[in-house]
């Protein structure tokens, strides 16, 4: 059967009486925070065998009466709270996630702690020695039993290196990755189930939502991951001082193992603790993410004041590196250009980037998208500079894009919170704060590096390169055609129009196929006259094979903008 759910290990009864459990403690804790809707729903499908399985249950479908009257989002943070380490990381993700969820659920799921019992000494001593092969007592001259903290995922520890080094091992859980996997190809099996039997579920993408967690969560236990991400942001950061990335230990770090240095500090929100200058560390912390985002492409995704740590000398140190975005040159551009027309309260040319930035996925109303954007920029007429949140303003209009069937890519998403998160910070330190002034040198440098001759010569002959492998394509995709229709194998889907609609269509593609065969010839005889010609002949100045090759060059260019000119016009009439 298509789409079968594939257990992890198929052939053990004991791993199938598990799941079976597993799901009757899922369907138990929905219904009894007030989910039992959902849990009806569940126990009348058939797909995969859930309805039967949940009607064995016999779980009744109204639950416990809550406590106290509670808002949807709040009870989904209880069921969450209650299932799990699992659970637990998913509600954490999706808070990260507004363009996946509703906001007042992302700000409901940011409550959610980790909440699960320490995993014994001996346990992790034993993941260590057989991750790093070698016992403990040759690996570190000193290793406190007691740990830091603890997670879902794993434990924190202090040991001191026999080197001499302080540092901080990270030791994942044992077996938390089969629990994790287990728990969501369930999730999937009941989401799928769901939306097969349901098709007004399908609107919420629920089995897409456990997809992007089950890829960030992959990530998340490979510590190699956060391994690599302290190396890039050590490199970022090597001509900043005042920032600082933990060094890592390759040595001593593997998949479930990873050793870096210990930063001793506090965190930043409460640096003047140790005496620093709260609206220093402020800039710093906002300089240091605008190099992340503008400058690198490469970015921390959750620069939230526990993540951050102060040290002497108003410097800070990223912690919990395992979770980055990236942009890049081309996203940045078009971030820059989005960031001067918001700036500038252009209401037009942001419609224009929100449809250049996003992916679409059904008809966009352009005028209804307009007049939405518009909505947000009406949030900061007359305000003065310091109340007004760029950040803010910029991630509405990213999300607001998604509602008008534009998808826009995960990257801007997590670079929306990202800078969100430290103009919040950097304002609670210093109200003061001015992020537009932050902001207008790493824009303009944008600006000045996009049109830089460099820039523009690479670009040049990249666009080149592709048009003329392209040009060389297509005399072979006409033929095809001509062929198919020759042997009268040409097959044309034509939908149900009305002739006249029908007839200008077929034109069209007559005058573009007819244009693209004279780009062709432009540009083969160009060729021909800029390689084999022996230039002897002069026409004003220059020699006139050079001369004739370049005109004939200009004129395919103008030829093809032309075209592609026509076709963006076709394909994005003007919406009322």
């Amino acid at each position: 059967m298509a789409n079968d759910r594939q257990f992890l290990f198929p052939l053990n009864p004991m791993t199938v009486i598990k799941d079976i459990r597993r799901v009757r403690d899922i369907v138990t804790v929905l219904a009894r925070h007030g989910f039992g809707q959902l849990v009806a729903a569940l126990a009348k499908t058939e797909t995969y065998g859930v309805g039967p399985l949940i009607r064995s249950f016999q779980v009744p479908a109204e639950g416990e009466e809550p406590a106290e009257p509670t808002t949807a989002a709040a009870r989904l943070r209880l069921v969450f709270q209650d299932l799990g380490p699992t659970f637990i990381k998913l509600g954490q993700v999706l808070s990260t996630r507004p363009d996946l969820i509703p906001e007042e659920y992302a700000a409901e799921l940011k409550k959610l702690q980790d909440n699960v019992p320490p995993f014994e000494f001996a346990d992790a001593r034993r993941q260590i020695e057989t991750e790093l092969g070698r016992p403990l007592t040759e690996l570190f001259e000193r290793f406190d039993e007691t740990p830091l903290g603890t997670a879902s995922i794993g434990q924190v520890y202090a040991a001191r290196l026999t080197s001499g080094e302080e540092v901080v091992v990270k030791v994942q859980r044992p077996g938390v990755q089969a629990t994790i996997e287990s728990d969501i190809d369930l999730m999937l099996m009941l989401a799928r189930a769901l939306e097969t039997r349901f098709p007004r579920f399908k609107p919420y993408d629920m089995t897409g939502i456990l997809q992007e967690f089950s890829k960030a969560i992959r990530r998340e236990l490979d510590y190699t991951t956060e391994l690599r991400n302290a190396l890039k942001f050590a490199e970022i950061f090597r001509s900043h001082p005042e920032v600082v990335v933990p060094r890592v230990f390759k040595r001593f770090s593997t998949r479930r193992v990873l050793t870096m240095e210990r930063i001793r500090g506090v965190k930043i929100d409460l640096g003047e603790t140790i005496g620093d200058d709260k609206k220093t560390l402020a800039r710093v912390a906002l300089q240091a993410v605008l190099v992340m985002v503008f400058e690198a492409g490469f970015f921390h995704a959750d620069p939230h004041p526990g993540n951050i740590f102060a040290l002497e000398g108003n410097r800070i140190a990223f912690l919990d590196l395992g979770m980055v975005g990236r942009l890049d040159e081309g996203m940045r551009f078009r971030l820059a250009d989005l960031i001067v027309a918001l700036l500038e309260r252009d209401v037009e040319e942001i419609g224009r980037l929100l449809m250049m930035m996003g992916i679409r996925e059904g008809k966009v109303n352009q005028a209804r998208l307009r007049r939405d954007i518009a909505e947000v920029m009406d949030k900061i007429v007359g305000l003065p500079l310091e109340e007004i949140q760029f950040s803010e303003i910029l991630t509405d209009l990213l999300e607001g894009a998604r509602r008008h069937h534009l998808k826009v890519p995960n990257e801007y998403t997590l670079m929306g919170k990202a800078l969100l998160t430290i103009e919040g910070l950097g304002k609670e330190l210093d109200p003061s704060l001015d992020i537009e002034a932050a902001v207008a040198p790493f824009i303009q440098k944008l600006v000045l590096a996009r049109y830089s001759p460099k820039h523009l010569r690479r670009t040049l002959v990249k666009r080149l390169n592709e048009f003329y492998h392209w040009s060389h394509e297509l005399p072979t995709h006409v033929m095809t055609i001509l062929d198919d229709l020759q042997a009268g194998d040409l097959r044309i889907k034509v939908e149900q129009l009305e002739q006249g609609r029908l007839m200008r269509n077929l034109e069209g593609i007559a005058g573009k196929i007819s244009a693209a065969l004279v780009i062709s010839a432009l540009i083969l005889s160009s060729s021909l006259l800029l390689t084999f010609t022996r230039f002897e002949y002069l026409v004003f100045g220059v020699p006139a094979g050079l001369f004739l090759g370049i005109v004939g060059y200009v004129g395919a260019a103008f030829l093809g903008l032309r075209m592609i000119r026509a076709v963006v016009k076709e394909r994005d009439p003007e919406d009322s």
